[in-house]
């Protein structure tokens, strides 16, 4: 090992203490010693819980996600992110704790101009002078990854400056190591953890993660998602400059519009409520039905109000993508939901799960017809968006599993009505945006967009057409060879070896029975002069038959059960 790596795992072992540490003063060390991390829990706190009774869990249960969040706060800028995208998962944490995890705070104190300036200037290999007419000092928002300058370039045009935060990138690959490494622990040691697929979850959290401390991936989304939504009157995506872009600086257009929070600002925009809660609802239909590319978290704070009852889009770190083929059955499923067709919605949403022979998937259509019975049952005032989500989310006790941009979906589906009645209350999405996302949702189902789908997927056919009679010959000569082999999934006799290994057993520990009763009765017929005594060598050996003929007797009357 070398001087190198010994020193990050120093570093890292110093880092899973800290982490260890803080989520046991938060009252979770019953599951930091489930993990077998109690070890890494430093000495002072062990005192502390020994003298302390029940400190364990606060006193109060019902604020244990409120700790959670606060721990998750306290650990840093990778955590803040960890804690955000566990908010958009119920699937994988309990509603309780998501809720409150979109509480997570991430705002922090902004670093120094001299920092900025080095970094974009190191970026762009310009003076930040040469690049930017003028460039404010203070920024208008600082997070734990990155903060936010406005500037004007050189023609005037007002721009926002996103620039990353020095060192964070160190900070991140660190904690996701460890983070790697709790995950192995939790579904290792605790099995109840296994349904939810922590290290899965983790992968991803490790994937978005990474791309969004590289700047130049989301300048690629946005380009993307600009040139999609060129033609939406709805919709401004800030423009990308390029030129003035890198790993750790973004330069975008400056969107000027307020927060759909703000209602004196929605006033003072003139815009209609219930037009601009309608259009919400449009545009995420839109994104996830037809261009396949969404915005994975549009709450408030990533959307703004613009005059026209429009909004502009922030923040593309957590982007969804869906293929022609899940459009297709999601549209599907919704359309079949407005018409209350529940059977043939299910067929449709199941299609797009990972199912296995584990999976209960009767006992999950059992589960989504209540879900969505309770829903209809009070339509005026539910949405079919959180049928989606509850329906999602409720397949992993059934081992019923769905893509994780799936669940993301569901999730911006929820979070655009939010939005919608954050700015009109009475909103209803069947009552007030019925006949537009049905009209987005038909787009996927024209009859001219299936025979394109027909024609794409002929050219795939006729290749394999032309490729059959190849692929015979082959198969011919590896039978006429005899090369053809079987192969046999073990789980099919699992039950039978079971049995053999059971049945070896019994006749192993007889065959040493026997041996070690014959071998006493010899012993004893050599020692035939030796005086007998208790512990003599032929009363040992009897003393182990004994013992071990009792065991087996044990061993087969439980086999038998």
């Amino acid at each position: 090992m070398s001087l190198l790596h010994l020193r990050r795992d120093i570093q890292d072992w110093r880092r899973l203490r800290e982490i260890a540490k803080a989520f046991a003063q938060g009252g979770f060390s019953y599951w930091i010693r489930r993990m077998g991390l109690r070890g890494c829990v430093s000495l002072r706190c062990k005192i502390v819980c020994a003298i302390r009774r029940h400190c364990d869990c606060p006193k109060d249960m019902h604020s244990l996600p409120v700790h959670f969040r606060k721990t998750i706060e306290s650990l840093g800028p990778t955590f803040v992110k960890f804690g955000q995208l566990l908010s958009l998962r119920p699937d994988v944490i309990s509603q309780e704790y998501c809720d409150e995890l979109r509480k997570l705070q991430d705002e922090v104190p902004g670093f120094g101009f001299v920092e900025v300036k080095q970094i974009i200037e190191e970026q762009t290999g310009l003076s930040l002078y040469k690049s930017y007419k003028s460039f404010d000092r203070s920024p208008i928002a600082a997070a734990s990854i990155a903060q936010v300058h406005k500037a004007v370039l050189k023609n005037g045009k007002k721009v926002a400056v996103k620039v990353l935060r020095p060192g964070v990138a160190d900070i991140i690959h660190q904690d996701i190591r460890i983070l790697e490494m709790i995950a192995h622990a939790l579904e290792d040691r605790v099995p109840e953890s296994r349904p939810f697929r922590p290290r899965k979850f983790i992968e991803e959290f490790k994937d978005w993660t990474l791309r969004e401390i590289d700047f130049r991936n989301e300048a690629r989304v946005m380009d993307e998602m600009r040139s999609s939504f060129a033609e939406n009157p709805l919709i401004t995506i800030p423009k990308v400059y390029d030129g003035l872009n890198g790993e750790r600086v973004l330069t975008m257009e400056f969107i000027d519009g307020v927060r759909v929070t703000d209602q004196a600002g929605i006033r003072s925009l003139h815009l209609d409520a219930k037009k601009l809660a309608v259009n919400a609802m449009q545009l995420i239909v839109e994104q996830t039905m037809v261009h396949g590319l969404f915005h994975g978290d549009p709450h408030p704070g990533n959307i703004l109000a613009l005059r026209g009852n429009r909004y502009g889009f922030l923040d593309f770190g957590i982007i969804g993508r869906l293929s022609e083929r899940q459009r297709r059955k999601l549209s599907l499923y919704l359309l079949h939901l407005f018409q209350r067709d529940i059977e043939r919605a299910l067929g449709h949403i199941l299609d797009l799960a990972e199912l296995s022979d584990e999976s209960d998937k009767e006992g999950f259509k059992r589960k989504a017809m209540d879900i969505l019975n309770m829903c209809y049952g009070r339509l005026g005032h539910n949405s079919l968006s959180e049928a989606l989500f509850r329906c999602v989310i409720a397949g992993v006790p059934y081992k019923v599993y769905f893509p994780s941009d799936l669940v993301l979906l569901s999730k911006a589906f929820v979070t655009s009505e939010s939005v919608g009645r954050e700015v009109y209350p009475d909103f209803s999405l069947l009552v007030d945006a019925r006949e537009p996302v049905e009209r987005v949702l038909k787009q996927q189902l024209l009859p001219t967009r299936t025979i394109s789908n027909l024609l794409k997927n002929s050219l795939d056919a006729s290749e394999m057409i032309e490729d059959l009679p190849i692929h015979a010959q082959k198969v011919l000569n590896f039978l006429e060879r005899g090369e053809v082999a079987v192969r046999i999934d073990k789980k099919e006799f699992s039950g039978y070896i079971d049995e053999i290994h059971k049945a070896n057993n019994v006749r192993i520990i007889g065959m040493i029975v026997a041996a070690l009763v014959v071998g006493s009765a010899i012993t004893a017929a050599i020692q035939s002069d030796v005086p007998r005594h208790m512990l003599s060598l032929p009363m040992v050996e009897l003393y182990a038959a004994l013992l071990l003929g009792a065991y087996l007797l044990i061993y087969m009357k439980k086999t038998r059960r």
